[in-house]
């Protein structure tokens, strides 16, 4: 473990027996973050996520061809629990590390010393139950995969504290190369060992591999903190960060998960596996959009908490330029889907179609706003608000995926997508109430995007229909076509829309030229 000792200022009061605080200068609002500022973030969150991005769709194709899909549906079973039980490994402190303005020195070896305490304990429950999730999931061969899986509770423990010490330092460009360097070399793994004759024990080693990496390279890059029991240092982060945990466990452990449980329970390994792999393939425009947005806006916008004007216009641009990019993104998906997913897959894959199909709508909306619903909430301090949210997301959610259960993986496909969509009202009025943005002027920001999406989808379809059979030829006219009439759309209907893309085109390429 490689701990960098940052240098402290000491403030005494006035009493010559009063105690010492030590502060990191780092920590004190207004400092200038070691990371560069919010365009050197937007720069390295960017080059973090197109990397490990690139690495994981490369090695899930892979995987998916080689073990297949029975295979693939069996660790995909394991890692739903993984997932799942992984959210009790941050109790919340860590946002509250990144959104306090001023974290005393031994306030983040409390938090690992936390961290570790519940990964250690969680490791061993999971090893320990591992016979009953197999038996409630009704596969034997999970209760193999979820004890080898278990000491990973403990690995992503030691990465929690570092990554939120880095996100507070704005230091994105160790996160990036954290990020990349443990996506490349767990998948490598796991691509050799399937290549071996090794089946669904590949995946195992991947994630394994991966976690294990991170953890060591986040540590190596200077963030980790030594754990110490200077407890009380937590009750002073306490209030915000249970409120932070509860919220962050509703949404991504029920709302976002209950989904994969319930059609592995009852739909079997290989329906999970069509489910898993459309859920995969249409949130990474989601993981896209909130790494390379969310993490640097929460910060940011936590030091911008008084100028709420200022807030409100830069949350209005940022939804106004990802409707513009991920509603043509998603709506193209949706009808290319029948030849990406054989080409990519297998024609084994083909029943994940109509899911991906379906689910493009759910990966639309929420990559166009989850990216800035938690830096806005949390970074305003508004927690009680985050988990009413966070409350009203999982009943949503979960009322549209049991209604769809009967009819299947397409069915919960629905339910969920329809909930998404449900809930995208609420948003706007969070908004306008939080930061003054008028319901009109959101519902107009998607306007040119949902425009030139359904452009595109109309004029790919019509070129499948007129090349019907030629897989790879569909694919490529189909793209080249549906892109030029974008272009047409945008310059005939929509030409302020397109000046603004270019000129953040040529802003982020100039940052990125600058790296």
């Amino acid at each position: 473990m490689s701990i960098e000792d940052s240098p402290t200022v000491e403030v005494r009061r006035v009493a010559d027996d009063s105690p010492t605080v030590e502060i990191d200068p780092a920590t004190v609002t207004g400092s200038a973050p070691q990371g560069g500022g919010l365009s050197s973030g937007m720069r390295w969150s960017g080059i973090s996520m197109a990397g490990r991005q690139v690495f994981t769709v490369l090695f899930t194709i892979v995987l998916a061809r080689i073990v297949g899909p029975d295979s693939f549906g069996i660790v995909a079973q394991a890692t739903v629990y993984i997932g799942v039980v992984g959210l009790l490994l941050d109790q919340g402190f860590s946002s509250a590390l990144i959104q306090r303005p001023i974290v005393e020195k031994d306030m983040p070896g409390a938090v690992v010393t936390v961290n570790l305490a519940i990964g250690a304990l969680l490791a061993i429950i999971t090893a320990a139950i591992a016979p009953l999730w197999a038996l409630f999931m009704e596969t034997p061969a999970l209760t193999g995969v979820l004890m080898a899986l278990a000491p990973t509770l403990f690995i992503r423990s030691l990465a929690i504290t570092p990554r939120a010490m880095l996100l507070r330092g704005m230091e994105f460009r160790k996160i990036g190369i954290a990020d990349v360097t443990s996506a490349a070399l767990g998948g490598a793994v796991g691509v050799t060992y399937a290549a071996l004759g090794g089946g669904y024990w590949a995946l195992v080693a991947q994630i394994l591999s991966t976690d294990i990496v991170l953890a060591v390279v986040m540590l190596m890059a200077g963030a980790g903190r030594w754990p110490n029991l200077r407890m009380h240092r937590l009750k002073e982060i306490a209030g915000f960060s249970w409120r932070a945990f509860a919220a962050g466990l509703l949404i991504n452990s029920v709302s976002r998960n209950i989904d994969n449980v319930l059609v592995g329970r009852f739909q079997g390994p290989e329906q999970l596996a069509f489910y898993g792999l459309a859920y995969r393939l249409l949130l990474l425009p989601v993981q896209l959009a909130s790494t390379m947005i969310g993490t640097v806006l929460f910060p940011a916008f936590s030091r911008l908490a008084g100028n709420l004007a200022a807030l409100a216009s830069e949350t209005a641009k940022a939804t106004r330029a990802l409707a513009a990019l991920v509603l043509p993104a998603m709506a193209l998906v949706a009808a290319a889907a029948p030849q990406i997913v054989v080409l990519l897959f297998g024609a084994d894959w083909l029943p994940a179609v109509p899911i991906v199909q379906v689910l493009a709508t759910a990966g639309a909306f929420q990559a166009i706003y989850t990216p800035s619903h938690a830096p806005l909430v949390l970074g305003l301090g508004e927690a009680g608000l985050n988990l009413k949210l966070a409350w009203l997301t999982t009943i949503v959610s979960t009322v549209g995926i049991v209604a769809g259960l009967p009819f299947g993986a397409i069915g919960v496909a629905i339910g969920y997508t329809v909930a998404t969509v449900a809930l995208v009202p609420v948003e706007w009025v969070v908004r306008r109430r939080l930061v003054g943005m008028t319901v009109r002027s959101q519902i107009a920001t998607l306007g040119p995007g949902l425009h030139v999406g359904l452009w595109m989808a109309a004029v790919y379809l019509a070129v499948a229909v007129a090349i019907h059979g030629h897989n790879l030829i569909v694919l490529i006219a189909g793209l080249a076509a549906a892109l030029a009439v974008a272009v047409a759309v945008l310059r005939l209907a929509h030409r302020s829309q397109l000046k603004e893309l270019l000129s953040m085109g040529n802003s982020l390429a100039g940052r990125f030229g600058k790296s």
